[in-house]
């Protein structure tokens, strides 16, 4: 017997797609510990960490949206789908800011490499030895007076 929101279910007794939305508690569950993973991965910039998890959160995401099309096909939408979509609104949330953590270390880099390079960064923040943001070359204006 499982037990969801309170009611006892026997797996014996479900359809496949309720046996499948049933797993796919699990599936969240794995997901929203994986963008974790991956957020601190990235935080620490372990790049080996953050590439090893990559293909089982590609493999999760795939199935989930294969329940999600056959979930979304049902009239009404199970009951099982519709619990888990706050579950996966904060997976979406944590991936968006994966993302844009991302994003921004590959603007540092870019800026850095075209300091290196003796090009103009205007765009990019960088940061100096106590972590805090670099002050810019024409940036000291009344600093100086």
């Amino acid at each position: 017997m499982t037990e969801i929101a309170g009611a006892s279910f026997n797996p014996k007794d479900l359809n496949p797609l309720e046996a499948d939305l049933m797993a796919a508690a699990e599936f969240v569950k794995r997901l929203d510990e994986i963008m974790g993973l991956e957020f601190e991965a990235l935080k620490t910039r372990d790049l080996t960490a953050f590439e090893s998890i990559q293909d089982e959160k590609t493999r999760l995401l795939q199935q989930l949206a294969a329940l999600a099309e056959q979930a979304l096909a049902q009239k009404p939408v199970p009951d099982l789908w519709l619990q888990l979509q706050d579950s996966l609104h904060q997976s979406k949330q944590n991936h968006l800011r994966n993302s844009q953590l991302l994003q921004r270390q590959l603007a540092a880099v870019k800026g850095s490499l075209q300091a290196l390079q003796g090009e103009s960064a205007p765009n990019v923040d960088l940061y100096d030895r106590m972590g805090q943001m670099a002050k810019r070359h024409g940036a000291w204006g009344y600093q100086l007076a």
